[in-house]
């Protein structure tokens, strides 16, 4: 049976409400690029198999547009506050190697020895608000994969309590009630007006690492 792509509001219920981002940008098909490498190609996230090397065809549940970008837009949210929070690392005292430098001594410097307390921006928000353009039933299916969002989800921050997904009347992937719904590249034409919003180099398409990916853009407001 054909699958059916209809426009879609996803919700991220968090547990308890601490994320980790400096920009506060979440990318719904970049969530989704990392699930579907954790149902799919789960080497590629352990490191064991290089992406090149998986031979399955990738493919997202998403509409894709002639600019060669996904219909979903970013995440939205009520952001409560700002906070400085730390993760640390202690010495690995377990490793054999590389515990004493040239000369014989313990090399605190760097490598296992090497104990870390690193600061992080931690915003505290609401529900996470993320409209799109697809075929609900994978949507659910592969962010059923997806314990957290933001950094270093190992130290707690962002756990999902809940992903909500349902059917939505109108497609809000680019433009819907908050204006830009994502980032828009400054030469694309999406018939608004987008003078008021911030430019500056942002991914429009997953990964969001990757620099080919990455070029100016208005980039939407997404706190309140």
């Amino acid at each position: 049976m054909k699958s059916t792509t209809e426009p879609f509001k996803v919700t991220c219920k968090l547990l308890d409400g601490r994320v980790n981002t400096a920009d506060g940008l979440f990318f719904l098909d970049s969530i989704l690029y990392h699930a579907w490498f954790l149902k799919y190609a789960p080497g590629v996230i352990s490191g064991t198999e290089r992406e090149e090397n998986c031979r399955l065809h990738f493919g997202l549940p998403l509409k894709q547009l002639s600019s060669n970008r996904y219909s979903a837009s970013c995440g939205f949210y009520h952001d409560y506050g700002v906070q400085i929070e730390y993760w640390n690392k202690r010495p690995d005292w377990g490793k054999e190697i590389d515990y004493l430098d040239g000369g014989g001594k313990i090399n605190s410097s760097s490598g296992t020895m090497r104990a870390y307390r690193m600061p992080q921006v931690i915003h505290t928000v609401g529900d996470i608000e993320f409209y799109g353009y697809g075929t609900i039933s994978k949507i659910k299916d592969l962010l059923s994969y997806i314990p957290a969002v933001g950094k270093k989800p190992a130290a707690g921050w962002g756990a999902v309590a809940q992903w909500i997904v349902e059917p939505w009347p109108e497609d809000w992937s680019t433009w819907g009630k908050y204006g830009l719904m994502r980032p828009i590249p400054l030469d694309e034409n999406i018939g608004h007006d987008l003078s008021g919003y911030v430019k500056r180099d942002c991914a429009i398409r997953p990964p969001a690492w990757k620099s080919c990916n990455q070029m100016p853009c208005y980039v939407p407001k997404v706190t309140a």
